[in-house]
C-alpha cells in the first residue's frame, strides 16, 4: 500500500525531472494521447445534476499534465498528477483528495479511451478501480469509474459522468 508521503514524494521526482527537461521528448505521439481531456470542463452526473469543475493542463514542457477538481458541496476539490510514463509505455495518474486519499491508476489508450486501473486500500480489503475517459462525437469526454473488490470478477459503477467544455 502507498503511503500519500511516498506518492507525493514520487510524483515530486516525476515533476523535477520534467522541469529539467526541454519537453522536446514530449512532443511525440504517445504524450498526446490523452490530450482530449485538456481544458476547462463542468462535469455532470449520469442524472444530469452538476457535480463539479474540472481542469485539464499541461505543464513542465508539455510532459505532466494537471488536473484540478473542485466539486460541489460535500464533493470538495482534489488534484491529480498524470503523465506518460516512456519506459513503461504507459500512462500514470496520482489523485489526492482532501482527506488523504491516493488513488494511483496507470493505463493505456484502447481506441477512442484512455483506461486505467489501480488498487486501494479501504478497511474492507483491496479493492481495483477501473477509470474510463472516452471523447464522444459530441465533444464531450464520458468517465466511467468502476470498482471490483473480489480481484476483477465483478464491477460495480462508483461514477458515470459527462465532462462538457466551459467556454474559456
Amino acid at each position: 500500500m502507498k503511503s500519500a508521503l511516498a506518492v507525493m514524494l514520487s510524483a515530486a521526482a516525476l515533476l523535477s525531472a520534467a522541469e529539467g527537461q526541454t519537453g522536446e521528448h514530449c512532443a511525440s505521439a504517445q504524450y498526446h494521447q490523452f490530450d482530449f481531456v485538456l481544458g476547462n470542463w463542468l462535469v455532470r452526473e449520469s442524472s444530469g445534476n452538476v457535480v463539479g469543475t474540472a481542469t485539464f493542463a499541461k505543464q513542465y514542457g508539455g510532459c505532466v499534465m494537471i488536473e484540478t477538481w473542485l466539486g460541489v458541496g460535500k464533493a470538495g476539490a482534489s488534484l491529480g498528477i498524470i503523465g506518460f510514463d516512456r519506459k513503461k509505455d504507459r500512462w500514470h495518474r496520482d489523485f489526492l483528495d482532501p482527506d488523504g486519499v491516493v488513488r494511483s491508476l496507470e493505463g493505456t489508450r484502447n481506441g477512442p479511451a484512455m483506461v486505467m486501473t489501480g488498487k486501494d486500500y479501504p478497511a474492507s480489503g483491496v479493492r481495483i478501480n477501473r477509470v474510463i475517459w472516452m471523447l464522444t462525437t459530441e465533444g464531450t469526454v464520458e468517465e466511467r469509474w468502476q470498482t471490483s473488490s473480489d480481484d476483477g470478477r465483478t464491477w460495480q459503477v462508483r461514477f458515470t459522468g459527462t465532462f462538457k467544455r466551459i467556454a474559456e
